[in-house]
């Protein structure tokens, strides 16, 4: 009988063994805590950074182009903003046909899109034709801040929009001025 009893304890502790199950005093299971619900702040909708401005190509008004040197000057719009403020300005520029901007730098950076017309733009401190890049219509450029730079509406009347964030500044290179024959 004590084989019989031994063989007994060891078949059973075998089972419970290999069985995977192990006897293990049962701890209390806690209940993970929970935060309170709490909403999140509701937001107002963010304020528009500016005005609703709408306009057709028929509500832009251009500027009269001055009396001598000034008749052939490129005239702006400023669509949006102030450009001698702080903050986001637009301007759309008209460059009569013929007419070279001298070499310049501003002190803002900008984004420039050619709206209609061929714009000629070049990189540098002294107007080089030769080295003028034809932009059609739809064409985009940035004109980093004190790049110097330089552009000709050599074929047609040229209209580029600009965008910048105020204040601006723009400095003209010295000793650039283009000779009559070049302005025609």
């Amino acid at each position: 009988m004590k084989r019989f009893s031994l063989f007994l304890v060891l078949s059973v502790g075998s089972l419970i063994l290999f069985s995977g199950q192990r006897y293990a005093p049962q701890r209390p299971v806690r209940q993970p805590v929970r935060p309170e619900t709490v909403e999140p702040p509701k937001k107002e909708p963010n304020p528009i950074p500016f005005p609703l401005i709408v306009l057709r190509p028929d509500d832009l008004v251009w500027p009269e182009p001055g009396q001598g040197d000034r008749s052939t000057a490129p005239r702006s719009l400023t669509l949006l903003g102030d450009s001698r403020a702080e903050g986001l300005y637009v301007l759309r520029t008209l460059i009569p046909k013929g007419k070279q901007i001298v070499p310049h730098v501003h002190g803002d950076s900008r984004t420039v899109v050619v709206i209609s017309g061929t714009y000629y733009f070049g990189i540098g401190e002294t107007f080089d034709a030769s080295q003028l890049q034809a932009f059609p219509p739809g064409s985009f450029l940035t004109e980093p801040a004190g790049m110097p730079h330089y552009s000709w509406a050599k074929d047609d009347e040229v209209i580029i929009q600009s965008t910048a964030i105020g204040p601006s500044s723009t400095r003209v290179l010295p000793d650039e001025k283009p000779t009559q024959a070049e302005n025609k």
